[in-house]
């Protein structure tokens, strides 16, 4: 195998594969990258027997093969190089020699047959979806995912799809984020899927805007294709939370308020909240909003208000404040809604305005008050 190549072209795809080597493994071959030259360019792929990565970058190819090499030793060499052209030819024994104008380097590798073949897809269903609209997809719901591996189906974004529709769902049983996109691209029927939100955090550092990404499902993966780039991901096979059952069937309440000001105001308040509760309470008056915290521990505390609109007369309601920080933090309109029911029910958050073909809501569960 013998080619050359440009270093900021080689680096700027290494940026995007590295994230999928592991950085421990028992297998040893995973913590390497395939590095596949043939006519056309050369393919770099990662893998980590979860999640699998094909990048594509245009190279001179003197001669067509196949290595495989410690994946971060390559990028951390190829990070510390000038922008220059680089050559790359196969040795014996699997090492990979570097030669630049000034230099020459040796990487060390493993047998590039041992190397995991891509998986396998039996595709069934295939949509296509704007990189805009995958992007807030993603973006409106990652966030609200759960990390504990023993809750698995709550690891990943359930995507839903019917006719002229997509929407996307994440939730850690605390609270819970939904978006919605009118899509007249999609008109068979597809079934729900669930990603990891590994697999779409990468997805997200590579979408490009004004292009699309096409989703291959399978039984067991999704292969997400995109201009220059593949990303094959193991669907999270376990049912998804019925939600719906937790959505409030009637709303005995509404506020609305400035989202940047109840955001600072929030993130203030919150400062004086106890480390370990996170408690924030707000006190809801028709046309003003009180939002108070308090550390008993240490004996701080703050108290704020700003102007609001409420249907009621008063109401008071504690909550997680990172939990509504964040939530209020993916508000995109200038006004939030919360609409209420009872200060031990779920609390809907919503933006005010929003775009006729895209439907966003989010759910939050109080915290039981001992004392208001």
């Amino acid at each position: 195998m013998r080619f050359s190549i440009q270093r900021d072209d080689l680096f700027e795809v290494l940026q995007k594969i590295i994230n999928v080597v592991p950085q421990r493994s028992t297998i040893s071959i995973t913590q390497t990258i395939l590095i596949r030259a043939a006519d056309g360019g050369v393919d770099l792929v990662a893998t980590d027997l979860e999640l699998t990565m094909l990048a594509h970058v245009e190279a001179e190819i003197e001669e067509a093969g196949a290595a495989a090499v410690v994946g971060r030793m390559f990028f951390e060499v190829i990070r510390e190089l000038p922008s220059s052209r680089l050559s790359f030819e196969l040795e014996p024994e699997s090492r990979l020699i570097l030669r630049t104008d000034f230099g020459s380097y040796k990487i060390a590798g493993d047998n590039p047959a041992n190397f995991p073949k891509l998986p396998e897809i039996d595709k069934q269903y295939e949509v296509v979806l704007e990189n805009e609209s995958l992007k807030r997809l993603i973006e409106k719901t990652a966030f609200a995912c759960s990390t504990d591996e023993l809750r698995p189906a709550l690891t990943g974004v359930c995507f839903e799809f019917g006719p002229g529709f997509v929407q996307a769902v994440g939730t850690d049983g605390h609270r819970l984020s939904l978006i919605k996109f009118s899509d007249p691209s999609i008109s068979q029927e597809v079934p729900n899927i669930i990603i990891s939100t590994r697999a779409l955090n990468l997805l997200l550092r590579n979408l490009t805007p004004e292009s699309s990404t096409r989703m291959e499902i399978g039984k067991n993966h999704v292969v997400l294709r995109l201009d220059a780039t593949t990303i094959f991901a193991r669907l999270i096979d376990e049912a998804f939370v019925d939600y719906n059952r937790v959505l409030p069937k009637e709303i005995r309440y509404e506020m609305i308020a400035d989202t940047a000001q109840f955001l600072a105001s929030l993130k203030r308040v919150s400062l004086f909240s106890n480390p370990i509760t996170l408690q924030v309470i707000l006190r809801i008056y028709r046309d003003q909003l009180e939002i108070f915290a308090q550390d008993i521990d240490y004996g701080g505390e703050a108290q704020e208000r700003i102007p609001c609109e409420f249907t009621g007369d008063e109401f008071v309601v504690g909550f997680n404040s990172r939990y509504l920080q964040e939530m209020v933090r993916h508000i995109d309109t200038e006004q939030v809604r919360m609409q209420l029911v009872s200060p031990d029910y779920a609390v809907l958050v919503r933006p005010v305005d929003a775009p006729e073909n895209e439907d966003q809501l989010m759910l939050i569960m109080p915290v039981r008050l001992q004392q208001v």
